[in-house]
């Protein structure tokens, strides 16, 4: 029952431990203990020491006495002082500190620290206040007036939080009392279940005019019963071919398995195709054969027009299978997609007489993996790269550093693993970073990939046709490389140092860091690290055999965002440049007339850049406001590709059109399409971050327009679910190298969150940027879209997503299970009528469902419409077959 589409009262009463009352969130709050007026408190980024006169107990014996439940309050219309929040947005909530223990505690010598994605701004309680120390950590403690916890007691205090909170997920898991030293996570947040700790939100109105639709089980239906219609899919293959004809009059027809002659000419590529052959349950000795052969495609009249590295041509008949290509890479794309027309769940394998002429449309196929924020183990990876290969994406972007990690050990840098793979409670951080996103106060030691795990995935991910992209994010989103190398400097080496000891600058950073987020690029020391780092990276290229072609720099996000508009009412000290008061950045200002304050990002870009050609390195890559105000011809590097990543309703055509004569290669990465860390549907259960988009559905990255961004206008809304008018700029068509999809992973802290978070999307996304739909309309300069203009033929999209959407639930999910990878489970439509009759449906075709009429104790299978009774509360939840993923249950009262 604990779901948003209906939660009883008697579960809401369990799960608060009381009954639920309104809190109270004006300056003059009440106590719920203690009745005394309220008071706001400020923040601070210290960490408080109790006095060291008075004995320290252990943080357990407090812990294990207390529970925490956060019950949302509202986002709007609340009547709290939002004068300190970004564009004065804000919203309440009330935490319920439980005290379980037979006696009182008296005990003021505590901290409760916890995570948070959004800044608290005040806790309305005279016994309490709050402290932010860095980036999402904040703690409370008590107040002079704090008289301890009564034995069986609740505490209750209003908070007030910055912006406005939808989603479950951003409050964060494992908060721990701290009393000195010692310190212990509090059991019921100790989690990943949120509902242990975090009362059902019962509203997904994020502002008054927000127009986003709930995905109750009743919306969730009528959309399902619009957009889905099972088809056949025989022919079908994801991601879509260039061309594909059926042989008139051809036949259907049964096969073992197969045997592939000429599997040699694939080189190493060789390796991954059997293995995935193998992980799939495909014999190698079956009755059916496919021969390979190299070949020039620009010979032959009907193949000339595919001609390419990644290019083949594929005829299917009776008597076996021929598969022909220019390079080993287009012949190992032909056996997946004789793959693709299989469906491998099935006893009987059946092929149709067919011929198959195929190109990729881009060059760039991508996903982009965040192992900084919370660590993908290598295991994690190699599944994602069997899945990027079966479906034909070809470059892993992996993020190896962030703010809250840094996760590839560097010879000669070992503080960069030995400090800052790990997160504890080090008030000095020397041992470790400060816990952060729910990491609670103890240390994993291994956090990180080995030299001999990357080159061991290099080799992996060369086998499958794939390579991965290095991403060691700078000069901002570094702070975990600035404290490990300040760790360092205290035991007396500065050779690396990346921070100026003498620089007094105050900023705070998009996720509430302080100066020691960024490289400070006045340094030598900061060039003698990224020399150092780029050095090592490339020899473990070479020990691999893959050469380091490409490197991703980051650059994005480097500056103080008190700084924006939104911050009006904080005073003009707290608004200071990056490094504005750094000694070595005012003398290089002196030095170098050239050097700009304001534009350090461009600065160390090319700074990086320069590092990148003198060891060979042909390409960069980057975060495009990184290299936003430089042009092509700065750099040195043979090429340099951007990530573009503006919102279409912030008016990301134009910024697009913008960079288009700037130079650099484009790779599509819009965060409102193509963002994996966003929610699949507009429900609070979702996980995920929705500061662009309230949800990206499967279908919405399915009918992304990568190339006429224009176009994307009439098919979706924008983050408020409201529609948008948007006009192609006049200019040329910008030429797109690409399209990515992206998984940052600040609120995904396990690999199986990963796997429900990535996929199904990554499909979507692999037949995006293959295959061009005919649905997809040329940039058009002048034209405008909306959702009534029309232009998009929508009989052409729908017809193409049914083929697409069943493929993948009837045969792609099995692959997707047996490369070990366990997917998202769509939660299912439904709902009764009048007379009692059930009636349940599911965005993937081939789903099962299940429904129950006693709250969960026992669950029957659904086929058809079934009477159920017009007063029962009806659960439904889909399953895989095998009973081993399932989706979240939902309710039909």
């Amino acid at each position: 029952y604990a779901n948003i589409d209906k939660t009883p009262p008697a579960l809401r009463k369990r799960l608060l431990g009381k009954s639920a009352k309104s809190a109270k969130f004006a300056k003059n709050g009440k106590s719920a203990k203690s009745g005394k007026s309220a008071k706001s408190t400020k923040s601070s980024n210290i960490i408080s020491k109790p006095d060291p006169n008075t004995p320290i107990k252990d943080a357990s014996e407090l812990a294990s006495d207390l529970r925490v439940m956060l019950e949302m309050g509202k986002n709007f219309d609340h009547g709290a002082d939002c004068s300190m929040a970004d564009w004065g947005l804000c919203y309440t909530q009330t935490l319920t500190l439980e005290y379980l223990g037979d006696e009182d505690y008296s005990d003021d010598q505590f901290n409760i620290y916890f995570s948070s994605v959004h800044r608290l701004l005040q806790v309305n309680h005279p016994d309490f206040e709050h402290h932010h120390v860095v980036g999402d950590l904040t703690y409370i403690k008590p107040t002079a007036s704090f008289k301890g916890f009564g034995a069986g007691t609740s505490t209750e205090l209003p908070l007030v939080f910055e912006f406005w909170s939808v989603q479950e997920t951003d409050k964060m898991p494992r908060w721990f009392v701290a009393m000195g030293d010692s310190t212990a996570v509090i059991e019921n947040t100790n989690t990943e279940d949120m509902h242990s700790f975090v009362a059902p939100y019962t509203s997904t109105m994020k502002t008054p005019t927000d127009a986003n639709i709930p995905m109750t089980a009743e919306n969730r239906f009528a959309l399902n019963e619009e957009k889905v219609e099972e088809v056949d899919v025989s022919e079908r293959i994801i991601p879509t071919p260039y061309k594909i004809e059926v042989t008139q009059g051809g036949q259907t027809f049964g096969i073992s398995g197969i045997s592939i002659e000429g599997m040699a000419l694939l080189g190493d590529l060789q390796i991954g195709a059997k293995d995935l052959m193998e992980k799939l349950g495909m014999s190698s000795s079956g009755d059916h054969e496919v021969t390979l052969a190299l070949v020039d495609l620009s010979d032959n009249e009907l193949t000339a027009d595919i001609s390419g590295p990644e290019s083949y041509s594929m005829e299917i008949t009776t008597d076996g299978t021929s598969i022909t290509a220019e390079e080993p890479a287009g012949l190992f794309h032909g056996i997946m997609s004789f793959i693709g027309l299989l469906n491998v769940a099935d006893s009987e394998l059946s092929l149709k007489e067919m011929v198959i002429n195929d190109k990729p449309r881009f060059k760039y196929r991508g996903h982009q993996v965040d192992t900084a924020r919370n660590f993908r183990s290598k295991e994690a990876i190699m599944k994602t790269i069997d899945a990027m290969a079966l479906w034909k994406l070809n470059v892993m972007h992996l993020a190896f550093t962030n703010d809250e990690g840094w996760r590839l050990e560097i010879p000669g840098l070992e503080e960069l693993t030995s400090v800052g793979s790990k997160r504890c409670f080090d008030p000095n951080e020397d041992t470790c970073l400060l816990a952060q996103l729910g990491s609670g106060p103890d240390a994993d030691e291994k956090q990180y990939y080995t030299r001999e795990d990357y080159i061991e995935l290099l080799k992996y991910a060369e086998e499958r046709n794939v390579k991965i992209l290095p991403e060691f994010n700078m000069p901002a989103h570094a702070r975990a490389a600035v404290i490990s190398m300040e760790a360092r400097s205290k035991k007396g080496d500065d050779m690396y140092r990346l921070t100026d000891p003498e620089d007094e600058t105050h900023i705070l950073t998009i996720q509430f860091y302080d100066r020691t987020s960024i490289i400070n690029p006045c340094l030598d020391s900061s060039v003698r690290f990224v020399e150092k780092v780029v050095t090592e990276v490339k020899k473990m290229h070479d020990e691999a055999g893959v050469p380091l072609d490409s490197y991703h720099f980051g650059g994005d996000e480097a500056k103080n965002i008190l700084l924006g508009a939104g911050f009006s009412s904080y005073p003009d000290e707290l608004k200071e440049l990056p490094f504005s008061k750094s000694p070595a950045c005012q003398a290089k200002i002196l030095e170098d007339p050239s050097f700009d304050i304001e534009k350090i990002a461009n600065y160390w870009a090319i700074t990086v850049n320069k590092i990148l050609a003198e060891n060979g390195i042909k390409e960069m890559v980057a975060w495009e406001d990184g290299l936003r105000g430089t042009t092509k011809d700065q750099y040195e590097t043979d090429s340099v590709a951007i990530n573009f990543w503006e919102t279409l309703f912030w008016g990301g055509v134009n910024g697009l059109a913008d960079l288009a004569d700037d130079g650099f290669d484009i790779i599509m990465s819009n965060p409102d399409y193509l963002y994996f860390d966003f929610p699949y549907e507009v429900n609070p259960e979702e996980r995920g971050y929705y500061w662009a988009a309230r949800f990206n559905s499967v279908y919405k990255v399915f009918t992304f327009a990568p190339e006429n961004l224009a176009q994307n206008a009439e098919t979706s809304t924008d983050r408020d679910g409201n529609e948008m008018s948007v006009t192609t700029p006049e200019v040329t068509a910008p030429s797109i190298r690409g399209m990515q999809g992206q998984t940052w992973s600040e609120t995904i802290r396990t690999d199986d969150q990963y796997y429900e978070m990535a996929f199904p999307r990554v499909l979507a996304v692999a037949e995006r940027a293959w295959h061009r739909a005919s649905w997809e309309l040329d940039w058009s300069s002048g034209v405008t879209y909306n959702a009534t203009t029309g232009l998009v033929p929508k009989d052409e999209l729908a017809a193409d997503y049914n083929g697409f959407v069943t493929k993948l639930g009837c045969h792609e999910m099995f692959k997707m299970k047996q490369l070990g990878i366990n997917y998202r489970v769509p939660p299912p439509g439904g709902k009764v009528d009048g007379s009692g009759i059930l009636t349940a449906n599911s965005e993937l075709p081939c789903t099962a469902i299940v429904y129950s009429t006693d709250a969960g104790n026992t669950w029957s299978e659904y086929s058809e419409p079934v009477g159920v009774g017009a007063d029962k509360v009806v659960s439904l939840k889909s399953v895989t077959s095998d009973g081993a993923l399932m989706s979240r249950v939902v309710v039909i009262n």
